[in-house]
């Protein structure tokens, strides 16, 4: 087993109590799936996927556990979570489109990226520039602020920046959003081929797009009021 999860609860507090965003989720994905979760707005598709990464300061984990390769993972720890972020656990946020830093050519804010994690850059250029070439990029995007790109190269240099480091398990939450339906078809054959090249063993595909984890995606697990319904 890639992933196991087991009665998973995280919460929101708010002024009127608790939001049970996630209310006992167990599941489990093995090595090369894809595994697509779909639901409605609000249903926790993606408080699921940022409580496997530990993104978000606002959550408080009440119960459950995450293994990964065996391995449990500080899901209620933000800052013991860093060790894990972006080599064994990585993301393609919601909005991923405005998920890079516009003040930051690319080429550099993947260079503190990698410097942060403890990599050096000139190591890594190659294998980024191959995976820019498989994404239909140029190596001048590298050279560019991202306000200098389309939506959909966008997207492509996101999915490539998230998997450079060869995670186990990535989340993809909502990838597709906001594309038209042509760069939508190239998003998802991307991911597909990224599983085949084993650039990550497994992977979640969160969306309300049922028709596109239906193309891509192993098995299907749908979400209703923090639970799963199917």
């Amino acid at each position: 087993m890639s992933l196991r999860v087991d009665n998973l609860r995280v919460y929101y507090r708010t002024l009127r109590g608790d939001v049970k965003a996630l209310d006992g989720v167990t599941f489990r994905v093995a090595d090369g799936e894809i595994m697509g979760v779909a639901g409605e707005s609000g249903c926790g598709k993606t408080t699921l996927g940022k409580s496997l990464i530990r993104l978000d300061g606002r959550m408080r984990h009440i119960e459950g556990t995450v293994e990964l390769d065996g391995e449990k993972l500080p899901v209620d720890d933000q800052e013991a979570m860093n060790r894990f972020r972006f080599t064994e656990v990585s993301i393609i946020p919601q909005y991923a489109m405005s998920a890079m830093n516009p003040i930051r050519k690319i080429g550099k804010m993947i260079a503190e990226l990698l410097e942060s994690r403890g990599y050096h850059y000139s190591r890594i250029r190659p294998e980024l520039e191959r995976r820019l070439d498989l994404v239909g990029l140029s190596q001048d995007v590298l050279k560019r602020y991202p306000i200098e790109l389309s939506g959909g190269m966008k997207q492509r240099m996101v999915m490539v920046i998230s998997t450079l480091l060869d995670p186990s398990l990535l989340i993809a939450d909502e990838v597709t959003s906001a594309l038209d339906v042509s760069t939508q078809k190239a998003v998802a054959e991307t991911l597909v081929e990224f599983r085949d090249r084993e650039f990550v063993k497994s992977m979640l595909v969160i969306t309300h797009d049922i028709s596109l984890v239906y193309q891509i995606a192993d098995s299907i697990m749908v979400m209703y009021a923090g639970k799963l319904a199917e």
